[in-house]
């Protein structure tokens, strides 16, 4: 006689799984859930994790780098009268600068219009006699394009930065980019052997920012206590003659490299990027990044 046994198979439970040391859970229902896969079936397929490492990565929470965080909020802290104040002691020191030697802003004067006022203007600032009047000048010009910057940070963004550490800042700031400047054509003189093209073309920005700076005094003045309505007119109107006294110095310096055009392009081209253009888009890029 035949006897024929029906097996079922396994369903939900594995029968082999020891089920006095799993989980309550587990062991009424036999099915792993994702939070204890580590003390269930190894195998089992749960909801993907990334590593604590790149996780930051992965969920793309960090931040984008923005200067102006790290400088000083104070608000609207700076007044009228301060500001005044300011700007009376850099028409003082202009003005100082100026009586000195009233010789020296006529030839600057005349430096800037033609080459041979530049000429003779670099001829008789040789030694640290002649060039000291053209030194007091560029230093008016340093404090006059500081408080340019810091008066178009206070037009756009009056109730943030205006403030007077904020103030020494852009001041700080534009000693910075300017002097560097000159630090890049000195270091240029003494590796190649252009020091005489160099030293006609450092004399030029200086002359070009001392007339500059006899130039952003009034502006200053307008643009600090002009009405509101008119601010953002003569903001534009002083960066737009600040943008053609640039293009005119760009236009009398290519006199001077003209020579190195035939044989050192490549030398040239170098230098034009790395000192004239990428700083000027740096800048255009952090204040970019700010107004958005």
């Amino acid at each position: 006689m035949r006897f024929v046994t029906l097996v079922n198979g396994q369903t939900e439970v594995n029968p082999f799984e020891m089920r006095n040391r799993l989980p309550r859970e587990m062991a009424a229902t036999g099915i792993a859930t994702p939070g204890n896969l580590s003390q269930a079936n190894p195998f089992d397929v749960g909801q993907h994790r990334p590593p604590g490492a790149a996780r930051a990565l992965a969920e793309n929470v960090t931040k984008p780098f923005r200067p102006s965080r790290l400088l000083p909020r104070y608000g609207n802290s700076m007044s009228n009268l301060a500001l005044f104040g300011i700007l009376a002691v850099i028409f003082t020191l202009m003005t100082l600068s100026v009586a000195a030697n009233r010789k020296s802003v006529e030839k600057a004067w005349r430096g800037f219009l033609n080459e041979n006022g530049l000429t003779v203007a670099q001829r008789e600032a040789a030694g640290f006699v002649g060039i000291t009047p053209y030194l007091l000048l560029y230093g008016s010009f340093l404090l006059n394009a500081g408080m340019f910057l810091f008066l178009i940070v206070r037009i756009s963004k009056k109730e943030t930065f205006n403030n007077l550490p904020f103030f020494f800042i852009c001041m700080f700031v534009a000693a910075v980019i300017f002097l560097s400047k000159h630090l890049m054509l000195y270091i240029t003189a003494w590796l190649f052997p252009v020091e005489k093209e160099v030293r006609r073309y450092n004399f030029l920005v200086i002359i070009f920012n001392c007339v500059l700076g006899l130039f952003l005094m009034p502006f200053n003045f307008l643009l600090a206590f002009a009405q509101e309505s008119y601010q953002e007119f003569l903001l534009f109107w002083t960066l737009g003659l600040v943008v053609i006294f640039y293009i005119y110095r760009a236009l009398r310096s290519s006199r001077i490299s003209t020579k190195f055009l035939a044989d050192n392009q490549f030398h040239f081209l170098l230098y034009l990027c790395a000192v004239e253009i990428a700083p000027v888009i740096l800048v255009i890029k952090l204040a970019m990044i700010q107004t958005n």
